[in-house]
């Protein structure tokens, strides 16, 4: 089995998360894997406004006992400045997790314009 901690965070990531979940678990049924969700509330600008702080004190004790952690978005500018959330929360989870690179992968697909549209793969260094 495994354990997934998932954390909607602000905004939009209270809709993308259970429809992400939706999704792992009609995988997992594919493949015969067991997988439980634990379902937090905090890490959100919500929960600063009502605790003044981004996560419990005890935060990396209850993620700590997951295998892994899906993690909605977080910020919401018009009612924390975005510096909280990110020394707050986004920062921390980085570093205590030790998770010190944000790589996303670069593709170009054909017909789709982009900034790198003009380039070909082998161009692009990343």
């Amino acid at each position: 089995m495994f354990k997934i901690a998932a954390i909607p965070g602000d905004g939009i990531g209270h809709e993308v998360l259970p429809e992400g979940i939706r999704v792992l678990q009609a995988v997992a049924e594919k493949w015969d894997l067991r997988l439980l969700f634990g379902h937090f509330e905090w890490a959100s600008c919500d929960y600063y406004l009502k605790h003044g702080k981004m996560m419990p004190d005890d935060w990396f004790n209850q993620l700590t006992q997951f295998d892994a952690i899906y993690f909605g978005t977080v910020g919401w500018p018009e009612t924390v400045p975005d510096h909280i959330s990110l020394w707050g929360l986004l920062l921390k989870f980085r570093r205590d997790f030790q998770q010190y690179v944000n790589l996303r992968p670069v593709r170009l697909l054909p017909g789709v314009p982009c900034p790198l549209a003009n380039k070909k793969p082998e161009d692009i260094d990343f």
